[in-house]
């Protein structure tokens, strides 16, 4: 549907998705530059503390819109995205611009060439607006940063929550209208839990989908680039964006073809009882819709979840200490405990309990691909508990850890079996906080499984 400049004005461009502001710009019915220009004054306003953006990049921005307005003007837009202002989280790398991965020792690294999906992004024309705050070393679900500033979440304007993370400043960067859409990292949720709490769509793509060229690592094994945005087509095109081709046009599957596994277990267990009922509704939209939805047991995720979180045989804990340990011991003072915490706990992690956990992974991984090979998709909650408060976890300690956990619970599942999913908002608890429903798919699905979620989407907006 063609939309004008009488339609939608100056004030509600940071409400339109990126699709819909690329559809402005092929048209001629807004202009790149103007639009950076909003979003950027917009973000100015909204965020003088710097708790959702580390930094602006005005100047980055305003010429990258320069170039971008010009394009159009000539009818040689590069992609559906081309001049769409986007957010990126502090740990993609910034040609000349510190990019610190929210720790202070790093407050001073200074990039020569941007990551590769930034290259590829910036190639097609997207404006990079500036860098968004996260967890330390993207080392949380929670989002909390006492050294670079946590966001509160944009849902709750009486009592500030977490954001949810690490892509903390990404999902709210979205949220509160300060970017079209942002791209972030998932290793263990980290894009799906922001966007999640935020009201959003998180995209975790599979590992080895997205070049991991010019990011701030924490565990290599499991690390994921994948985009935060408005709806699942915006997803979709972002993914394109990052892979550098084309936006192709995304059908909805016919849910009526559709064939869900609902898994019990430890993924549906010790919700709040507002996510519980949000979720509870929303699969039942599905079956009105005719899909089929299968109830199951699902004994590997429960086996995933134990392996993942045994202190001894944590690979992504082994890997951000050895990527990190001797930086966090020699700069004790600086490093937010509970970080702190968790990556020296890699130290007593020994080698071979690490290969053992690998094997046990596999051989759980290819369980499950097995028992999920004739479904589409299996259903879960996104995070088992609503936003807490940021007060009372700030300092840590054990409420930290427990939050943190339940955070992170479902999210990393996908993580470990090297899985693609996504997270779509269905709904909200009693804090009228948004509550997420979860499809994931098996690995490299990307494309059936946003087709997937469109249709979902649609149903759950209905």
């Amino acid at each position: 549907m063609s939309t004008s400049a009488a339609d939608h004005g100056h004030a509600d461009w940071h409400r339109m998705s990126a699709l819909e502001l690329g559809r402005l710009f092929e048209s001629g019915s807004a202009d790149p530059r103007e639009v950076t220009d909003d979003f950027l004054a917009r973000a100015n306003a909204a965020d003088p503390a710097h708790r959702i953006y580390v930094r602006l990049l005005e100047a980055r921005a305003r010429a990258e819109a320069d170039a971008a307005a010009a394009r159009a003007k000539s009818g040689l837009r590069r992609h559906a995205l081309d001049g769409v202002p986007l957010s990126w989280k502090d740990l993609f790398d910034t040609a000349g611009e510190a990019t610190a991965a929210g720790s202070l020792p790093l407050k001073n690294r200074m990039p020569e060439r941007d990551a590769e999906v930034l290259a590829r992004a910036t190639r097609a024309g997207a404006v990079c607006l500036g860098k968004t705050t996260m967890t330390e070393l993207a080392f949380s679900g929670l989002g909390i940063n006492p050294n670079f500033g946590t966001p509160a979440n944009a849902h709750d304007e009486r009592i500030e929550r977490v954001p949810g993370g690490s892509s903390a400043g990404a999902g709210v960067s979205v949220a509160r209208g300060l970017a079209a859409a942002a791209i972030g990292t998932d290793t263990g949720g980290s894009v799906r839990i922001p966007a999640a709490w935020n009201g959003l769509v998180g995209l975790k793509t599979t590992t080895g989908r997205l070049p991991l060229a010019g990011t701030v690592p924490l565990s290599p094994t499991f690390d994921t680039v994948g985009p935060l945005a408005r709806n699942v087509e915006d997803a979709a095109a972002l993914l394109s964006l990052l892979e550098g081709r084309q936006t192709r046009s995304l059908e909805a599957f016919d849910l009526t073809r559709a064939t869900f596994w609902l898994p019990g277990g430890i993924a549906w267990s010790q919700l709040d009882d507002g996510i519980a009922a949000a979720l509870e509704a929303a699969i039942r939209r599905l079956l009105h819709g005719g899909a089929r939805i299968v109830e199951h047991g699902l004994p590997e995720l429960d086996e995933i979840d134990a392996l993942a979180w045994s202190p001894k045989t944590s690979r992504l804990v082994a890997e951000a200490h050895a990527q990190w340990g001797d930086m966090l011991a020699a700069n004790k003072a600086g490093i937010y405990p509970p970080v702190y915490e968790r990556v020296m706990a890699g130290a007593s992690i020994a080698a071979t309990d690490i290969v053992a956990a690998d094997l046990k992974r596999a051989e759980i991984r290819a369980r499950y691909l097995a028992a999920t090979a004739g479904v589409d998709a299996v259903l879960l909650p996104s995070i088992a508990i609503s936003p807490p408060p940021i007060a009372a976890l700030e300092a840590g300690g054990d409420a930290y850890f427990r939050a943190n956990r339940m955070a992170l619970r479902n999210a990393t599942i996908g993580n470990q079996l090297g899985l693609c999913a996504v997270t779509l908002p269905a709904g909200y608890d009693q804090l009228g906080l948004p509550v997420g429903l979860m499809l994931q798919a098996q690995p490299f699905m990307e494309e059936k499984l946003l087709r997937l979620a469109l249709a979902v989407e649609r149903i759950l907006r209905e």
